[in-house]
């Protein structure tokens, strides 16, 4: 039997699940694990850490313990940066990435090819970041079934303890981002009905409060090199895990002295930024309206007992406890490669939009510029939607097209619209407003990548027909460089 991979590509943080008809597991990634990490669960994930060792690349744990320059949370950085600096070398980001599921690929291929797989993003993530974890995980050689939605995958990580006409709602809290969605299950299908995050805010964003609030119990912080911060900010991130657990830890200095902390100080260091999760649970619960059967909570920041408490209260409901919350979206992701590659039958799910998709259009009225909207927030993949508009003025010689994301109840220039890409396109001769419309298309595939069609509805010439992958607008000869890129950094090793 196919053996079905679905890898959760974190902030912090990767999990590699596999479905082999028997059932799912996890695949170990790591050996060089330390010994107080792997007593709280650790030795299943891979530190989403990159770093450049003397030239050699490192990954995971021997990456995030190196006291020199590394890269953390790259896929933050997907959706901002263009290349990277990590060991004095500067990358493409993408390449950076890659060489993080090459490496998860190596992992795997102990046992089973990992030739293809189900990939998670954040809901929230937008259309650059998505199309970057595609490209990335191509250029490592590892073909996407599907990019799907993190918290979709944790619901189907629990579906044999769903029934049928159920309600859930997966709080979704990792390193990086916040994701909350509704789902409704219905005879073995997981359709999402409302999704709404935060993009950055997790557990990177928690471990930068607390180290913000206890600094200045610290004396002599201030004159601390950058790797006895970094050593610091290790222990610290292990004591607020320990936390969960206890209710005082021990924290060693880098003068080997320590200090104990307390987990009511924790939670007042984290509490504001709790608080920032109430809007999105309270915006789908107000968007799908009725009671909730089960409560998913998923990622390391969602282990935290004063989160759990939070949204347990707000939602109504007590935490599903059954299934490992920092592995639960990977295991979901090979249940979706499993009913993709047809060896799952008696499950099935269909994702939509966390951002509205559309292009920039005058209003007639006022006569500013704004965000025409194609496919809604909430759609349902796949979707196909079409929508003819005029140039400004007769005689146009050529027409802006503008593929814009994000949420049309804000201005324009609004940080939560982001342009994916803009297309200046020529007209075949000036004409009259009336006879020179054209028609642009969008349809969104269940991986989440925009296919827009741009045509003239006159002649019917297609002036634009494009897949939104970040790789598709670039040069081939760019794309073979980016793979002998990835190829000779991992050929270091």
């Amino acid at each position: 039997m196919t053996v079905a991979y679905g890898i959760d590509f974190g902030t912090t943080n990767c999990v590699l699940a596999r479905y082999t008809g028997a059932g799912v597991e996890t695949v170990p990634l790591t050996d060089a694990l330390p010994d107080e990490w792997a007593n709280l669960g650790f030795d299943r994930v891979l530190p989403s850490v990159v770093a450049l060792d003397g030239g050699r690349p490192a990954f995971g744990w021997p990456a995030k313990t190196l006291t020199g320059a590394r890269l953390e949370a790259v896929k933050r950085l997907f959706a901002v940066d263009d290349v990277v600096t990590v060991g004095g070398e500067t990358l493409p980001v993408e390449v950076a990435g890659a060489t993080l599921f090459a490496h998860i690929r190596e992992r795997a291929e102990r046992d089973d090819p990992l030739v293809r797989a189900v990939v998670t993003i954040p809901a929230n993530s937008r259309g650059l970041a998505r199309a970057r974890t595609k490209l990335a995980a191509g250029l490592a050689g590892i073909d996407v079934l599907a990019l799907i939605n993190e918290p979709t995958a944790a619901a189907m990580a629990h579906a044999r303890a769903i029934g049928a006409d159920q309600r859930i709602l997966v709080f979704d809290w990792g390193g990086g981002t916040l994701d909350v969605t509704v789902l409704q299950a219905f005879e073995g299908a997981f359709v999402e009905q409302s999704s709404m995050g935060v993009q950055r805010l997790g557990g990177l964003d928690l471990d930068a409060a607390f180290l913000a609030a206890l600094t200045p119990h610290l004396p002599g912080a201030d004159a601390w090199t950058d790797d006895e911060r970094n050593r610091f900010r290790l222990n610290l991130e292990l004591a607020k895990i320990q936390l969960s657990q206890h209710a005082a830890v021990q924290v060693a200095l880098p003068d080997g002295g320590g200090v104990q902390i307390t987990r009511d100080f924790l939670e007042a260091a984290i509490r504001p930024l709790i608080e920032r999760t109430r809007e999105p649970v309270e915006v789908c619960l107000r968007e799908s309206p009725g009671p909730i059967d089960h409560l998913v909570m998923v990622g390391g920041s969602s282990r935290i007992p004063v989160v759990q408490r939070f949204v347990a209260d707000l939602v109504g409901a007590e935490p599903n406890t059954e299934i490992d919350p920092m592995t639960a979206i990977a295991e979901g992701a090979a249940v979706a490669a499993g009913i993709l590659q047809g060896t799952i039958e008696d499950l099935d799910f269909h994702v939509g939009a966390e951002h509205a998709l559309g292009t920039v259009a005058r209003n007639d009225l006022t006569g500013a510029s704004e965000f025409s909207v194609l496919i809604g927030r909430n759609t349902k993949y796949p979707a196909r939607t079409s929508q003819v508009y005029t140039p400004v003025r007769d005689y146009q010689e050529s027409v802006a097209v503008v593929v814009v994301e994000g949420n049309p109840d804000k201005p324009l220039d609004h940080e939560d619209n982001v342009v994916l890409t803009d297309w200046e396109i020529r007209l075949p001769e000036p004409r009259p407003i009336a006879e020179a419309a054209i028609e642009i298309t969008y349809e969104y595939d269940v991986d989440g990548i925009l296919h827009v069609v741009v045509r003239d509805v006159r002649t019917g010439t297609e002036f634009v027909d494009e897949h939104l992958t970040y790789g598709a607008g670039r040069d081939p000869a760019d794309l073979d460089r980016m793979r002998a890129q990835v190829a000779a950094l991992m050929s270091r090793r």
